[in-house]
């Protein structure tokens, strides 16, 4: 015999439930009585499973009908009999619920994973996830895949990359010095590290003052260093200068200034002109050019300058051989008096 459930809707229709319609095809039971040889043992009934097919149309919300079948008592055997219960097939995306009247379909859909770390610690980088049907199969669930990576940017990581300190921007006395410091990503959390620092110039000429010159064509002829003092005409023809021949001189000394005269007096009892000269090399058309004419020097004084005087171009110069004072070249003792007195009288107003 073959027996159907009830309508698992009970004749109730909904959105979530309708009656299917279906039809069930099962074989009748095959039993058999089995006797051994000896009658006096008894008779034993056996039933096999019987096979049994679904057709359903649509929907599929509900479970298929529960086929169950049962075998009647062969002839002069006991009174037992065996039931037999066949379950139904389920489709994919359904789950049994116990013994239950109803059914609920499994919702297909994707299931989308956190994003993972930034693959980089500072920059761009890429994040991702896992995305997977619920079933299993890409295809059964709707809509496009969702992304399984995107790009990321990330600082954890960033740091300041820093330069070299500048030379000091004052080659004498208070200056400043600078230093290149960039972040080496989108954003760098740290304290951005100085990029400035106070300092103090410290350039071997910054207390030198001496002025040569040269005679004969360009630096090549006859030459004669003086340190600071005041120098005649009277006293360069002692030390062997050559007035009307000067072709180039030279001052050494940041803090340094050479000023020469048209005449031997310093333009005391003969006005003429004069030209001032600090740091730097000069030729016979520069020193023209600076105020002295026909190459006639007649009489200089050198003499150094207070820090806070300096000139407001300083010109690095290199050392040459024979910028320092000659041997044996020194002033008179009217020249040597007038530098220290002007040395002392200097160093008594930058004290004051």
């Amino acid at each position: 015999a073959m027996f159907c459930p009830n309508d698992p809707c009970e004749g109730k229709k909904t959105l979530d439930c309708q009656t299917p319609k279906c039809t069930t095809k099962c074989e009748k039971p095959k039993c058999a009585l089995q006797c051994p040889h000896d009658v006096n043992m008894g008779c034993t009934t056996v039933c096999h499973e019987p096979q049994c097919e679904w057709h359903c149309r649509k929907p599929k919300d509900c479970p298929h009908p529960k086929c169950t079948m049962a075998c009647e008592q062969a002839p002069d055997c006991g009174a037992t009999s065996g039931v037999i219960s066949v379950p139904p097939p389920l489709d994919p995306g359904m789950e049994k619920v116990g013994n239950s009247r109803t059914a609920t379909k499994k919702k297909i859909e994707w299931t989308i994973g956190d994003w993972g770390v930034c693959s980089t610690r500072c920059g761009d980088g890429q994040q991702t996830r896992r995305v997977e049907c619920s079933d299993g199969q890409d295809g059964h669930c709707p809509g496009p895949r969702p992304p399984t990576s995107r790009t990321c940017t990330s600082s954890d990581a960033c740091r300041y990359d820093v330069g070299e300190w500048s030379e000091c921007s004052a080659r004498c006395g208070p200056g400043t010095k600078t230093r290149k410091v960039t972040c080496n990503g989108p954003a760098c959390h740290e304290d951005k590290p100085d990029t400035k620092m106070a300092c103090t110039g410290h350039a071997e000429t910054c207390d030198q003052c001496t002025m040569t010159v040269w005679g004969g064509k360009g630096f090549n002829g006859w030459e004669r260093s003086f340190p600071v003092g005041e120098y005649s005409s009277a006293e360069l023809e002692y030390q062997g200068v050559k007035c009307d021949d000067v072709s180039s001189l030279q001052v050494v000394g940041d803090f340094c200034e050479a000023v020469t005269y048209e005449f031997g007096d310093f333009n005391k009892l003969h006005p003429g002109w004069s030209a001032v000269f600090h740091q730097g090399r000069y030729d016979a058309h520069e020193i023209e050019s600076a105020g002295a004419k026909n190459n006639d020097i007649s009489s200089f004084k050198v003499r150094q300058l207070p820090h806070a005087k300096a000139p407001d171009t300083i010109v690095p110069i290199p050392q040459f051989p024979g910028a320092g004072q000659a041997p044996g070249v020194q002033p008179k003792s009217g020249a040597a008096t007038a530098g220290a007195v002007g040395g002392l009288l200097l160093a008594l107003a930058v004290w004051a």
